[in-house]
């Protein structure tokens, strides 16, 4: 398939075309490709902010920028490797920071899609070159891609659509998924909350996908200052539900030691 090949009209179904800075189909629908390398394809956003908001999306480029995920980006870059796929979708891609060091494995494209159009245009302008396809503006529930598009799909802490996914891989597909495990930001819970559920270990069953391969990614890291903590707590999805009073609590916390626990696991599809 050629690269760009994969999109599909929201409106009418039928196979979009790539010809300069427009998409287009056979029915003339038509959207613009903007110069920052995405297009925006999700319907009925009437003007309202869906997805991380630009605040969220600074506080992630913030804390990712000073490497504290680093080992579990080289563990995903590594599962998709392996996985030896040639067209790939980060669902979720967020503002690139994964979907990035994916472009450098070779022989693949790489294509992003996020419901937050701020995200999506910060992914847009760091993921340009042969490496990349189009990134797009869209719901992974609803995705605007043909079916059997993908070889490998990567999930990173984004909502599932388990559905959505098995009709866009091809038949062999691999799904790659980091998910947090219940040790994960530990020490983060406890300096904003009186008191912390652990959560149990999660059940790794998905309908339709077969686990063949899970890896635990466990360390420790040292923020260089208060900023990073407030960056890395803007970023969770703690943040807008905890009250002010609380966390307020995080600037007056210090530095300390915090744990990254993550799983990385690789599904076959089941077709």
């Amino acid at each position: 398939m050629n690269k760009d090949g994969v999109f599909k009209c929201p409106v009418c179904k039928k196979m979009l075309v790539r010809n300069g800075e427009i998409m287009k189909c056979e029915s003339n629908h038509s959207f613009d490709v903007s110069s920052a390398n995405y297009v925006n394809l999700a319907m009925n956003q009437s003007g309202k902010t869906h997805g991380d908001d630009a605040f969220m999306v600074n506080a992630r480029r913030n804390f990712l920028s000073g490497g504290y995920y680093e080992k579990l980006r080289k563990e995903i870059c590594l599962a998709v490797e392996n996985a030896g796929g040639i067209t790939v979708l980060d669902a979720g891609c967020g503002e690139g920071y994964y979907t990035f060091a994916l472009g450098g494995i070779a022989g693949t494209t790489i294509y992003g899609i996020d419901v937050s159009k701020k995200a999506v245009m910060r992914a847009g302008k760091l993921c340009k070159g042969d490496s990349f396809g189009t990134f797009c503006v869209g719901s992974v529930y609803s995705m605007p891609y043909a079916d059997n598009s993908f070889d490998v799909i990567v999930n990173i802490f984004s909502p599932l659509a388990c559905d959505e996914y098995k009709r866009v891989l091809r038949s062999g597909g691999r799904l790659i998924m980091a998910v947090p495990n219940p040790e994960h930001l530990i020490q983060l819970k406890r300096a904003v909350y009186d008191e912390i559920k652990i959560k149990e270990e999660s059940d790794d069953t998905l309908c339709g996908f077969e686990m063949i391969n899970k890896k635990r990614v466990n360390y420790t890291f040292t923020p260089k200052d208060t900023k990073a903590i407030e960056d890395l707590f803007a970023m969770t999805p703690y943040y807008y539900t905890t009250p002010a009073e609380k966390r307020s609590r995080i600037m007056n916390s210090g530095i300390f030691d915090i744990t990254a626990d993550f799983s990385v696991i690789t599904y076959k599809i089941i077709k």
